[in-house]
Formats: structure tokens, C-alpha cells, sequence
């Protein structure tokens, strides 16, 4: 009987390979001509396997065979619930993923207990009704393939894991059912448009589906493989897509986000298994546990309901988080997860928080496969403690504390992102993958709300202010804004909220989408309290005018939130009111009101939860409280929901502001104030049972010189206590302690002074006033008091002399002294060591401005005896040299007093405008060798210290990231207060930071990047010693010492720690050897600078090693930012982590950025040669903790 099916099989295959030779061909083509498994089961285990399995099974896994059991049981008490109807009519009449998802969990508990007949005749009865239909579509919707994708990914599982114990019949008609809808699969997936779509839930689903029938199809018929293919290369597109969300997360929420990951970690094993691609150790994956951990309440029954959710998943994740630990963690985070979720989870399906019935099962085969018993269960280390969480790509922040031991935690959360995520919208904005990315076409963001600023509180464990879970795609449904009267109102006219709402699903292709999104400004916790806000003013129609919709959001205490709208419109916005709109699903809103307050509250058994509200013109309006609305019907059940809608008249200004108080059953409120308003911030006094408040909010948020005027400092927020005590959010507060600037005086070479009009005219008046005092008063005035007032004539005189002198530029020909008291950051580092990465943590940020130098927009000027060396050079520069170049002094004085207006003014010849304001001394002699002196240096390799080429570099189908100088100058025009960035990416800077704390004083902020040298030197011997070559790194060094003797030894400047490469030099003048030359360099200058650094103050400079940067770039972006004194805002540390892990990132000389590239110095370099750089280096590589390889 076996030869016989085998013998049809083959002839089916003969048949089916002449009807489509392409396909055969095809297959070859991708080296899928053959399977690594050849007989049945294959698909997640083999034969040899089942043995292990049953024994599992009754030890290790027997929790999870134990549910498997129960769910086999129910479904045999129930044939006539459980079992596929008969005739087509009644099994299409409704939705019916239900039969392919319970298939797989009774074929595994079939196989891990073989003795149990009544099972597998169930399981048998089971799989002959569904070959028997002719088709298994829902009727009432024959277009949607994603049921019959859940009986084809059961169906083949449980053919597969049954084919050992099945009888050649059924064999061959079960084979013959997923042949036909396989092929129909691949047919509809170049038809329907989830064939076009990624990273979405049905996509996803339908693919795996794809995927499965295949590889069991293919077992027997090789064109099959063809198929197999087509799902393999949309699921690596998919993952290619995926490592672009650095966070791990997925844009539809939390229950369809397990939806897609229950068929990615599918992809991810089955691929593993089966073709070898192995994409355990990409990094989308590696985050995607923070995903379930971070968004999960502290009870572990309920999630946050962002875009279209249940109150938790729809599948999983206790399979999803097994597959982690197992196969990609390894550290027991998963498997501690998915247990304290099952201990907990309700078991009652008919209960809110209870799974659906028809997913209940679907991933127990998975998770008994998958889960590792060898692997500890181990809480985060975070586990127990107040913690936030920045989802930096989805735009999410949540906070809670997670632990069973703390009784009703708080859960808080906000939403403030891109559409579809700041990864995907950064794709289609930027056209990348253009083969087969076409623009938002190739995306279905369809279930997320429009909700930017939204947010969600669960005070003392109490659901307070809800998501609006599955719903029509209405903003009134969120918590957010709505305008009125809008030119532009869809439904609810004159009411308009944000973009894309009115239907059932979010309209992502109308062309204002274009745009659409928030931004996610900061997300802080600092001593306890949280600090969150969001931008969404491009989430609303441009026709209503506004230029800020800003939400701030202060978390003082788990039971007590302060939120500030921030409202600003154009002068002809024809916006006359806006509503805002507070959720809960499951209690009603009563009215409430203290004093002259309107507020609401919700009782609950701990007391009771209340809201006040006041705007910045002291009205709190009452409250429209709709109970009960009908018309909020989500995709599987109608759904109630009641809301606060409170609705306030714009005033005649173009600012407007609303406070909320939000309070926990602990804290009642005393009273609310605005006691500041400005247009660059405000002050809210904030008084309960507990302690009175002063949250002062900055609502400039992307401009740090309005920010600092009105904080004090560069942050978003403030909180004072009543003890005094303030709370920064935003800023290292060891960074605003009062500093005396301590820059020596140089006041016999350099006069600056920064003196108002006003005193300068006091002065003048006075001494004028006691010289007519004097001269009246001659003949009555006693010697000694003459004597007083000559000596104060005297010295007022001179000083009057010294202030017109420096007022007209006479006595001085140096810009004034920076008065910035914003921080200045410099960055120094040897070129070639790949120093331009941390450049990604500060483009287009609103707050900074970062500029290359020597760049094609910022030159560095030549001055005097000083030519800037592109490698490296020898001298020390002090305090001392300032007035020794005054013109690179005056350079760097502008860079960091208005580099906006440098730049766009294109004054880049400073030597020229340095002529114009200094005294005719500085002008070229006529010794001078032909050249002025005076014009801008335009180096031979200047375009090896630039970041990337003036555009982006498209490389087959990825358009690698580029900052180019076009944008340097269009953020700088976009965002005139952004502060300096300098990057000198010269060697030569690193030697003269204490020069620029001369110019910058305390407010210098010096950080050098440093590289293991064994990478630098391979960096420069790499492809042919390109980077060697380019650098001309034998003659620059000549040139250096040469200078050297010039212009460092007569003053005394020149650094000692360049004699051992001196030595090596002309130890090598018959024989150069490349590699010790290079070592001693990057010796010599890390040594030099390091000497340097030493006698900095520690709050003005610090190293950053470039491996930090990619190996832990969201800890490396937390240190510079707060090294620096700026927020570090989430796009940031996305834009960090994209090119460290994403592969969107390349330099000229290393190719594109990964941690792999980190020891690919490994394969280039020769054993001699690492050892000969570890005997020269070894001494600064342990210091900065670089491990030796030679040693070990």
C-alpha cells in the first residue's frame, strides 16, 4: 500500500511538474530543490523526536500537556460545537478560524499520548469533514483568505504530526485538500491585496499558512517549492522591515500584535529548521519580549488597549515568550513571563478578560515544542520597581512597578507616534526598498485609532481614564482633542478631530495622511515622578491653523497626574472651540465639584477617583457626561463606553491652555492655579491632602533657548515641593549647580567685556558728574578728599576709555566672550575610528544643530603659522593661545554664538570678516609667500572627515541613511535656536580642548570618541590601505612633526607622548611597516589626549567608546545626553539604534554598521599584527577596558 501511494504521489508530481515547468525551474533557482526532511512529521519535529516528547510530557512540559489534555476533552464533550459542520452552507455561514486553530493542540496531544483511540478518532473525524468541504471560505466574506489560512496552517500541522498513524487513504485525500488550497493560496496572494501588504496580522497569517502547506506539499510534490518560496521571500521582507523597529513592537497594539508574532516566531523556527536562516539574533526579536513584559498591568490579566484591542491578546503569548527564552534570550525572562501570565490569566472564556474561545488553544502545539525546562524562570531586574518603559518607535511610553507582591499598582501610559511606527513611516517617507516598497500602498495601518497624545491611568489599581479598545475609527473615542467649526469635517460637523477617523477602519491612504502622526517629546522618571509628553499638531488638519497641539503629562505620584494642554493658533485660524474627551469602558462618570472646580469622579471601594479641570483664564465649564453610547460596535460584539466631553471657547489669543488634575482614591485635591503665564511656559500650583506642587511646564518644547529662559535650564519640566526641593525632567541636575567660570585670565593679550548700555551711560554720567563737582568745589575741598576723588576720577576715566574703546572695536578685535549659558558640546576623535556614528544622536534634533569640521558649510579657516593637519598633530593649545589665533578663536566663538545665521548667511570666509574688524596689524606682510594668510583652507581629504557624501547612497534595493549638509541647513532654518554640535573630526582637536575651554568656559561640553585600536588600524589596511592611502598617513606624519618643531617646541606646547612614534618613524625609514606605525599613532594621540582630558574638569569632558555606541546604544544615548545637559528625546535614541542594528547605516571604509562589524578586525588582521598593536597599545587597551587577545 505505501509503494502504491508513493507511486501516486509521484505521478501527481509528473503531472503537476509538465502542466508548470517554471515552477521546477524556479525552485532550483533558490537552491530549494530538496528539503532537509523527507518523510512525515518534518514540519516542527521529526520522528525520532516523539519519544522525547511523550516522555516531556509527563515530567517537564506535563503543566502544558495537562492543557493540552483538557482542551482534547473539551472538544470531545462538545462534537457538535467543536467538530466542522458537514455541509459547506453551515460552516461558511459564520467565522470559522476556530476549526484550524483547536486542530493543532489535538493532533499534539495525539502524539504525546498515542494510546488515547478516542482522541485520535476525534482528530480523524475531525480533519475527514474538513477535506470533505468543498471550500472553506466564510461565505459573507468569499474575498478573505485569513479563515481558510487557519485551517490550512491547522489542517497541514495535524496532517504532518498524524501522517505516521494515518492510513494511506487519508494520506492521499488530506494531501490532495492541501495541495488545492495551497495553490489557491499562492494564486490569490499575487491577487488580493494582503499579497502586497506588509506587517500586518492577516499578512502575516496567511503567508505562514502559505509557508506550511507548502513544506508539506513539497515533501511529496517538489514544484511545491516554489510556492515555499514565494512565502519565504515575503516573510524576509518582512523581517528586513522589522529590524527597521528597533523597540521591538508593533504598531496594531498588543492583541493583534500577538496575532502577528504568533506567525513571525513560526517563520522565524521553521525557516531555522528547515531552510537555514537564522534570524534568532536579529534584533527586532531580541526586543520583542520588552514588547509583552512592558505593556502587561501589574495583575498580568490586562494589557494596554492601544489601536484595536481586547483587554489582552488574541493569541499567545505564553507560546511566543517560550520561543524567546529558548531561542533567542536564554536568560529565564520568557518563561518567568508566560508562567506568571498563565498562573494569572482568567480561565472563564465568557469573561471580559478570558480568551476567545476560538483562540484559546491555537498556540499550545508551539508552546509545548518550544518551551525550554532547562532554562530557570527569572524576573527582569526591574521587576518590583516603579519603572518606565519607552516604546521609541511605536511612540508609547508605559509605566508600572509589575510585581504580585504589590496590591493595586499603577499603570499608566501615552501615545504620541508615527503613523504605522517611526520606522515604517521613515521607509515610505524616504522611498526606501523602492523594488517592492510603493509607499503606503504597501502597508495596512488600518487598526490603529487616531489617538496621538492619547493616554490611559489605572490609579492604586483602579481603571480611571480606559483605551477605547476595538472601535470605529473616531477620535471622540480616544483621549484626545477634537476642533470646531473645521473647513474640513467628515462626520460630526462642524467637529473635526484628527486625520483619517470616520470610518470603521483608519483612512491611511487619503492624501493628508501624508503627514499624519505625534511625536513623542520626552518620556522621564526622575525621583520617583514621571514626566511624558507629545506633539500632535500634524495629526490634525492644516486647515484649522494650529501650529501646537502639546500634551504634558506629570505623573507627581501614582495617585496623582497633572496634564497641560498646550493649544497654539495662526491669528486666521477660523477655530473657535475644542473638546476634550476622557474614556472608561466598564464604570459611569458622576458629576463632582470643589469649590469653584467642575470635576467628575468614580467611586470605588478604596474611594473615590476624581477629575478637575481649569484653563489658563480660571473657567472649569461642567462637563457633558454621555452615558452609555451604543454606537461604539467593535469588530466581534457591540461595546459600551462612557465619556467625559468637556468643551471650552477658544480665547481671542492664539494660546490657549486647560489643566487636568487627576486623582487616585488616596489624594484629594485643596486647589488648582495657574500662578505663571508666558508664552514660552507656564506654572501650575497644584495643592492636595498631601503636599502643594509648582509644575512648571515649558511649552516651547523644540526651542532649549526659550526653555532655559523660563526652566532655568534646557529641560521640559520642573516640580518644586514645599520643602523646596525641585525635581528637573530632562536635565542631569548635577549639571545646574552654579558654577564660577574659571578660565584663567587673559586680560594683557585678550579685553572682552559684556556690559549693558545702561551701564555704560551710568559710568559716563558719573564720571562726568564728579569732574563738575570737582572743578565747582576746588577752592572748599580738603587735600584728603581731593586726593579721593582725583584717585576715583582716575580710574573712572580709564574705565570709560576702556568701554567706548571695546563698544568701537578699538582696543580689541575679538568677538565678546560667549554669554550662552546653554551647554556647547565638541567632539573630538581620530579620524577613521568611526567617530561619525554619534552623529545619529543628534541630527534633527530641534534641540541641537550638528555640524562636520572641516565640511563643505563649515571650513576651518587657516590662521597664521597654524595649517590644519587632517590626521593628527603634536601640539598642546591652552588658555594661553588665545590671542595666538585670533582668528580660529573668533571662528569658534561664532559656531556657538549663532551658528543659524552663520550658516545661512554663508559668511564662511571668517578671515575675511576678521580684517574688517581687527587693527591693521593683522594684515599679511610683504615678506609673505604670495598668500594673504587670510583665505579658507580647502583640504585634499576633506571629503574623508565628512559623515556620509553630500546625498544619500543607494546600494540595490536599500537607500542607505545620509545627514546631509542640505539638512544641516534646512534644521538650522527649520529650528534657528538649536545649539552647536561641533564635530572636529580632525586628531589634531583632541590636543586642544583645554584651547576651546578658553573660549567655551564652563559650559563646554568635550566628549572623544575613541575605537579599539586593532579595529582603527584595520580600518585603514583595509581593501588595499585605501583609508591609508587617502589619509596620506607617511607624509601627514612628516608634515607633523615638522610643524611640530615650528610651532609647538618654542612655546613650550609640543606633546611628549608623540616621541615613541617619532622613534618608530625613523626606526622605519628603510621598511615601513603599516600596522606599527599606525598602532604607535593611535598610541601616542589616545595617550596625548587622555593626558589632556585628566585636567579638565569631569562635568566638561568625557570618553565614549565607539563599541558602547553600537553594542548598548540606548545606554550610551542615556550617558552623552546626560553628560551634555539636553533631554534626550525617544527619536533619538531610534535614530542610534537604527544605525547600529538596523543596516540602514554605512561608512566608506567599514561598509555598513552592525555588531558584527565590531570583530571583523579578526579575520583581517594577522596574529603578528594584533599582537604587535596589543604590545604597543596594551597599556591604554586595558585602561579602556579593550580585552587582549594575545594574552588569553
Amino acid at each position: 500500500m505505501h509503494a502504491i501511494t508513493a507511486l501516486h504521489c509521484t505521478l501527481i508530481g509528473v503531472i503537476f511538474m509538465i502542466a508548470h515547468p517554471s515552477l521546477y525551474v524556479a525552485a532550483t533557482d533558490i537552491h530549494l530543490t530538496d528539503l532537509k526532511y523527507a518523510s512525515h512529521p518534518m514540519l516542527f519535529f521529526n520522528s525520532s523526536d516523539i519519544a522525547t516528547l511523550q516522555e516531556k510530557a509527563r515530567s517537564s512540559h506535563q503543566k502544558i500537556a495537562k492543557l493540552l489534555q483538557d482542551a482534547t476533552v473539551t472538544m470531545i464533550s462538545k462534537p457538535q460545537y467543536y467538530l466542522p459542520a458537514l455541509d459547506y452552507e453551515t460552516f461558511g455561514g459564520k467565522w470559522n478560524e476556530m476549526y484550524g486553530n483547536n486542530l493543532g493542540a489535538l493532533a499534539m496531544y495525539c502524539v504525546l499520548f498515542p494510546e488515547d483511540d478516542e482522541a485520535f478518532l476525534f482528530a480523524v473525524e475531525y480533519m475527514d469533514r474538513l477535506a470533505a468541504l468543498p471550500k472553506w471560505q466564510v461565505i459573507s466574506t468569499p474575498n478573505d483568505e485569513v479563515p481558510v489560512a487557519h485551517t490550512l496552517t491547522g489542517f497541514s500541522t495535524a496532517f504532518d504530526f498524524l501522517y505516521p498513524v494515518l492510513d494511506p487513504k487519508r494520506r492521499m485525500t488530506y494531501l490532495r485538500k492541501i495541495l488545492q488550497v495551497t495553490k489557491e493560496f499562492y494564486f490569490y496572494a499575487k491577487r488580493r491585496s494582503w499579497g502586497s501588504f506588509y506587517l500586518q496580522n492577516h499578512v502575516a497569517t496567511n503567508y505562514l499558512a502559505l509557508m506550511h502547506g507548502s513544506l508539506v506539499v513539497a515533501v511529496h510534490y517538489r514544484p511545491a517549492l516554489f510556492w515555499l518560496k514565494e512565502a519565504v521571500k515575503k516573510f524576509e521582507r518582512t523581517m528586513t522591515l522589522l529590524n527597521h523597529i528597533v523597540d521591538g513592537s508593533l504598531d496594531e497594539g498588543v492583541p493583534y500584535g500577538s496575532y502577528t508574532s504568533r506567525s513571525v516566531t513560526q517563520y522565524i523556527y521553521l525557516v531555522r529548521r528547515h531552510i537555514d536562516i537564522d534570524h534568532t539574533k536579529d534584533f527586532w526579536i531580541r526586543q520583542h519580549f520588552w514588547y509583552y513584559y512592558n505593556t502587561v498591568m501589574s495583575n498580568f490579566q490586562r494589557t494596554v488597549g492601544i489601536g484595536d484591542s481586547n483587554n489582552n491578546w488574541f493569541y499567545g503569548p505564553e507560546s511566543q515568550l517560550v520561543f524567546l527564552d529558548n531561542y533567542v534570550l536564554r536568560n529565564g525572562y520568557g518563561n518567568w513571563l508566560a508562567n506568571e501570565i498563565r498562573k494569572q490569566r482568567t480561565k472563564n472564556t465568557s469573561e471580559k478578560l478570558g480568551p476567545a474561545q476560538h483562540q484559546l488553544w491555537s498556540t499550545l502545539h508551539t508552546e509545548f515544542v518550544w518551551f525550554n525546562e532547562a532554562i530557570p524562570n527569572k524576573a527582569p531586574s526591574k521587576y518590583g520597581q516603579h519603572d518606565i518603559h519607552v516604546f521609541n518607535d511605536w511612540g508609547v511610553v508605559t509605566f508600572s512597578t509589575k510585581s504580585t507582591n504589590v496590591r493595586n499598582d499603577t499603570f499608566f501610559a501615552f501615545k504620541s507616534g508615527k503613523l504605522h511606527g517611526r520606522a515604517v513611516f521613515d521607509v515610505v517617507q524616504r522611498g526606501m526598498y523602492s523594488s517592492w516598497v510603493k509607499g503606503w500602498r504597501s502597508f495596512n495601518p488600518g487598526h490603529e485609532h487616531p489617538d496621538q497624545n492619547m493616554f490611559v491611568f489605572a490609579p492604586s489599581g483602579h481603571l480611571f481614564i480606559t483605551d477605547g479598545l476595538y472601535a470605529p475609527k473616531f477620535t471622540y473615542l480616544n483621549n484626545v482633542l477634537t476642533f470646531s467649526p473645521s473647513p474640513t469635517s467628515r462626520c460630526f460637523q462642524p467637529w473635526e478631530g484628527q486625520l483619517g477617523e470616520c470610518d470603521k477602519y483608519l483612512r491611511w491612504t487619503d492624501p493628508s495622511m501624508k503627514r499624519y502622526g505625534g511625536e513623542l517629546i520626552g518620556a522621564i522618571l526622575e525621583k520617583g515622578m514621571v514626566f511624558t509628553s507629545g506633539e500632535a499638531v500634524e495629526a490634525y488638519s492644516s486647515a484649522m491653523k494650529l501650529e501646537s497641539v502639546y500634551r504634558s503629562l506629570v505623573l507627581i505620584n501614582p495617585d496623582i497626574l497633572v496634564i497641560l494642554d498646550h493649544l497654539k493658533s495662526k491669528s486666521t485660524s477660523p477655530i473657535t472651540h475644542f473638546s476634550a474627551f476622557f474614556h472608561n469602558l466598564g464604570t459611569s462618570f458622576e458629576q463632582d465639584t470643589y469649590k469653584k472646580f467642575s470635576g467628575v469622579k468614580i467611586p470605588t471601594s478604596d474611594g473615590a477617583m476624581q477629575m478637575f479641570w481649569l484653563n489658563d483664564r480660571g473657567e472649569s465649564p461642567k462637563a457633558e457626561l454621555p452615558k452609555k453610547s451604543r454606537d461604539h460596535t467593535s469588530n466581534y460584539q457591540p461595546r459600551e463606553t462612557n465619556f467625559v466631553n468637556i468643551t471650552m471657547k477658544m480665547s481671542s489669543k492664539t494660546i490657549n491652555r486647560v489643566a487636568y488634575v487627576l486623582l487616585g482614591p488616596s489624594a484629594t485635591l485643596k486647589d488648582i492655579r495657574f500662578v505663571d503665564r508666558r508664552g514660552t511656559g507656564t506654572t501650575l500650583l497644584v495643592t492636595t491632602n498631601q503636599e502643594s506642587y509648582n509644575v512648571a511646564i515649558a511649552t516651547t518644547h523644540s526651542n532649549p533657548v526659550s526653555r532655559q529662559s523660563y526652566l532655568g535650564n534646557p529641560g521640559f519640566a520642573n516640580v518644586k515641593l514645599t520643602n523646596g526641593t525641585v525635581i528637573h525632567f530632562g536635565v542631569n541636575s548635577s549639571q545646574l549647580s552654579p558654577h564660577e567660570d574659571i578660565t584663567k585670565s587673559v586680560a594683557t593679550t585678550r579685553l572682552s567685556f559684556s556690559i549693558t548700555p545702561y551701564f555704560q551711560c551710568m559710568c559716563v554720567l558719573l564720571w562726568f558728574a564728579l569732574i563738575v563737582y570737582r572743578i565747582k568745589n576746588k577752592n572748599r575741598l580738603r587735600k584728603s578728599r581731593k586726593r579721593v576723588l582725583l584717585l576715583i576720577n582716575v580710574c573712572l576715566t580709564v574705565f570709560v576709555i576702556v568701554i567706548i574703546g571695546t563698544s568701537h572695536g578699538i582696543l580689541t578685535c575679538q568677538s565678546s566672550r560667549l554669554t550662552n549659558t546653554l551647554p556647547s558640546v565638541v567632539i573630538t576623535s581620530l579620524p577613521g575610528s568611526g567617530a561619525e556614528l554619534i552623529g545619529w544622536l543628534f541630527y534633527y534634533n530641534p534641540d541641537l544643530a550638528y555640524a562636520e569640521a572641516p565640511s563643505y558649510v563649515v571650513e576651518v579657516p587657516r590662521d597664521g603659522n597654524f595649517q590644519l593637519n587632517p590626521l593628527a598633530d603634536a601640539c598642546y593649545w591652552t588658555e594661553e593661545d588665545l590671542q595666538e589665533y585670533p582668528i580660529l578663536t573668533s571662528w569658534v566663538e561664532a559656531l556657538f554664538a549663532d551658528l543659524s545665521t552663520m550658516l545661512l548667511s554663508k559668511k564662511w570666509n571668517w578671515e575675511a570678516n576678521f580684517k574688517k574688524r581687527c587693527l591693521q596689524s593683522y594684515q599679511p606682510t610683504d615678506d609673505s609667500d604670495g598668500s594673504t594668510g587670510h583665505k579658507s583652507e580647502t583640504f585634499n581629504v576633506r571629503h574623508l572627515l565628512q559623515t556620509e557624501d553630500d546625498s544619500p547612497d543607494v546600494s540595490g534595493d536599500i537607500l542607505f541613511k545620509a545627514f546631509t549638509q542640505d539638512d544641516l541647513l534646512n534644521h538650522v532654518k527649520e529650528h534657528p535656536g538649536a545649539q552647536t554640535v561641533l564635530h572636529l573630526t580632525s586628531g589634531s582637536w583632541g590636543l586642544k580642548l583645554h584651547w576651546l575651554y578658553g573660549i567655551l568656559g564652563h559650559n563646554m561640553r568635550a566628549i572623544h570618541v575613541i575605537r579599539d585600536p586593532r579595529a582603527w588600524v584595520a580600518n585603514f589596511l583595509r581593501n588595499g590601505h585605501n583609508l591609508y592611502q587617502e589619509f596620506a598617513v607617511q607624509q601627514e606624519l612628516s608634515v607633523m612633526f615638522k610643524q611640530s618643531n615650528r610651532t609647538c617646541v618654542p612655546r613650550g606646547r609640543y606633546a611628549k607622548e608623540y616621541n615613541p612614534l617619532w622613534i618608530e618613524l625613523r626606526k622605519q625609514s628603510r621598511g615601513v611597516q603599516l600596522h606599527l606605525q599606525l598602532a604607535h599613532l593611535w598610541e601616542a594621540n589616545t595617550r596625548a589626549v587622555l593626558t589632556n582630558l585628566m585636567t579638565l574638569p569631569a562635568t566638561n569632558a568625557r570618553i565614549v567608546r565607539y563599541e558602547d555606541l553600537v553594542m548598548d546604544s540606548q545606554g550610551s544615548a542615556e550617558v552623552v545626553y546626560d553628560f551634555i545637559g539636553y533631554p534626550l528625546r525617544p527619536a533619538m535614541t531610534h535614530q542610534l539604534l537604527q544605525a547600529t542594528h538596523s543596516g540602514v547605516y554605512r561608512t566608506s571604509y567599514e561598509g555598513v554598521i552592525s555588531e558584527e562589524t565590531l570583530t571583523v578586525w579578526q579575520q583581517e588582521l594577522t596574529d603578528e599584527q594584533i599582537k604587535d598593536i596589543e604590545t604597543v597599545c596594551g597599556e591604554l587597551m586595558d585602561k579602556l577596558k579593550y580585552k587582549k587577545i594575545m594574552d588569553s
